[in-house]
């Protein structure tokens, strides 16, 4: 996907995405937050594009600023000076991390897969990944729940007057 928010998009502050994976081919706009438009303002657009990221060389730009910033390593390659090999934080990871923000905000999951572009359900659900503290988080919002509704006796039993006896199958004849 290139990424092409222009300096005149941020002061809208949205975004003028370009998408450049087929089979799209389809320009999208997001509105962005006011700390992202801020960022993006104090960019220098290129000269060739007039925009903020060029799409031909976003991975190379991506990888150098990681490195920079210590969330990446660029290792030399003989043979291949202008493509190091990199290891680290990818555009992927965040948007990986963006899904799992947007739910756990509360964005309704359809509006959430418009924001990062997925098409489908399946693949929306492979980047929102569920940690252990979300499974326990959904729990204790049941108990809680449950608390408020029930009070103290979460977990009621009803007077049952006969009791079924239970069967194990292998003794169903």
């Amino acid at each position: 996907m290139g990424v092409a928010p222009s300096r005149a998009a941020t002061s809208d502050k949205v975004a003028d995405w370009s998408r450049v994976n087929p089979p799209s081919d389809e320009a999208r706009t997001l509105p962005l937050p006011s700390v992202l438009v801020n960022m993006l303002t104090d960019i220098e657009p290129t000269q060739r594009t007039g925009r903020v990221f060029d799409g031909t060389n976003l991975r190379k730009s991506w990888i150098t600023a990681c490195a920079a910033a210590k969330l990446g390593t660029l290792t030399p390659v003989e043979g291949r000076p202008y493509d190091p090999v990199y290891c680290g934080l990818t555009l992927h990871d965040l948007r990986r991390s963006a899904v799992r923000n947007l739910v756990n905000a509360g964005v309704p999951e359809r509006v959430a897969m418009k924001i990062t572009g997925h098409r489908t359900r399946s693949v929306f659900d492979r980047y929102h990944i569920v940690s252990p503290d979300d499974v326990t988080n959904a729990m204790q919002m049941v108990e809680t729940a449950s608390l408020i509704k029930h009070g103290d006796n979460m977990v009621t039993k009803t007077a049952s007057k006969t009791r079924k006896p239970l069967m194990a199958l292998s003794s169903r004849g």
